[in-house]
């Protein structure tokens, strides 16, 4: 497995893109930059901005409140329908460009991409919008169920 953010120009070409999301508000299902935005539309976003994924990439639309009643994850179902492109991270060791999966409610259904190798992460919330938050911080350590690795073929 040979991870996609291996090179010094992917990882700038990520953290530019990242970084040019940073306090677009939240917005359920929408991805415009500085207008709106969701987690998973801002993952999707970033990866296809830095060059992860092709640009005809269809981004998975979610109900903002499943998990509130539901224990299947759809941020889990929709990554694991991508094998040629994210790879499950054992260990928990986490680089600059993983995806990571929160769980919040009953399920995994909050989402962001780590920018510097497994401290910083950035990700959209409700009444904070993008923002760049520490994995360490006990709110997230806690919550942190699973990681993905982008890869490349």
């Amino acid at each position: 497995m040979t991870p996609f953010f291996n090179t010094p120009d992917r990882i700038i070409a990520l953290r530019a893109a990242a970084a040019s999301w940073l306090g677009t508000p939240f917005m359920g299902n929408a991805a415009v930059k500085g207008a709106g935005v969701s987690c998973q539309t801002l993952v999707a976003s970033i990866y296809i901005e830095s060059g992860f994924l092709p640009p005809d990439f269809e981004i998975v639309k979610a109900p903002m409140d499943w998990s509130h009643a539901q224990t299947e994850s759809l941020v889990v179902k929709a990554v694991s329908s991508l094998p040629h492109f994210f790879k499950p991270i054992e260990g928990m060791s986490l680089a600059t460009g993983d995806l990571v999966g929160f769980k919040i409610g009953g399920c995994v259904h909050h989402c962001g991409i780590v920018v510097d190798a497994g401290n910083r992460f950035i990700h959209c919330l409700r009444g904070h919008g993008t923002v760049y938050s520490e994995i360490r911080d006990a709110t997230y350590l806690s919550r942190l169920e699973n990681a993905w690795r982008p890869i490349t073929n």
